[in-house]
């Protein structure tokens, strides 16, 4: 008898344990029961909703044309002429396209393009005009916006108004035998043109 109960209590033990597990389970919601949906990250998604934006896009290309710059310089020397013709054309375009919508400035793309006439162009002689009808060409663009904005300004009224005040200033500045609040002239004269700037211009 003795015996017996040896064997029978291991499996009472098993019985037992088989029965309260199925009773815990029974006792668990059914939606408990089963493995949970992983549920999407929402920082994950706000972020791929940042990333598809236009800004995002703009940003990501922008990157992509550093990059493409930055390897290209690195490595031109080892290209082959066609493969290096062909990504300088590309970077060519690339700057067009970002000079033009001012995402570079005069002096950023003129470095650019010295730099692919550089990478590009063996022989020093052809170097050396190429790089000087570049510096022609921005100089000319230069001097046509400086005489646009002049233009510009003659005809603003709010600019005359100014400029007639701006002697005004000046004059009395430097009549003063004081200078207010402990500046030097040369402070106080900023100062007084600042708040004439501010009040020919004020909306």
């Amino acid at each position: 008898m003795k015996k017996l109960l040896i064997l029978l209590v291991p499996c009472l033990v098993f019985v037992a344990a088989v029965l309260w597990w199925k009773r815990d389970d029974a006792g668990m919601p059914s939606d408990a029961r089963r493995p949970q949906a992983e549920v999407p990250d929402a920082s994950s998604s706000a972020l791929s909703s940042l990333q598809a934006t236009p800004e995002a896009q703009e940003h990501l290309e922008r990157q992509r044309f550093e990059a493409d710059a930055k390897d290209f310089f690195a490595r031109s020397a080892s290209l082959r002429a066609v493969e290096r013709s062909e990504r300088a054309d590309a970077l060519t375009r690339q700057i067009d396209k970002y000079e033009a919508a001012g995402g570079l400035s005069a002096g950023e793309a003129v470095l650019l393009r010295t730099a692919l006439i550089k990478a590009t162009v063996d022989d020093p002689a052809r170097q050396a005009e190429e790089v000087a009808a570049i510096a022609d060409r921005y100089r000319a663009h230069a001097d046509q916006r400086m005489a646009a904005f002049a233009a510009q300004q003659r005809n603003d009224p709010r600019f005359q108004s100014y400029k007639a005040r701006e002697a005004q200033v000046v004059a009395e500045v430097a009549a003063m035998s004081t200078i207010p609040a402990g500046l030097t002239r040369d402070q106080y004269l900023r100062q007084r043109l600042q708040e004439e700037r501010e009040r020919a211009y004020a909306p």
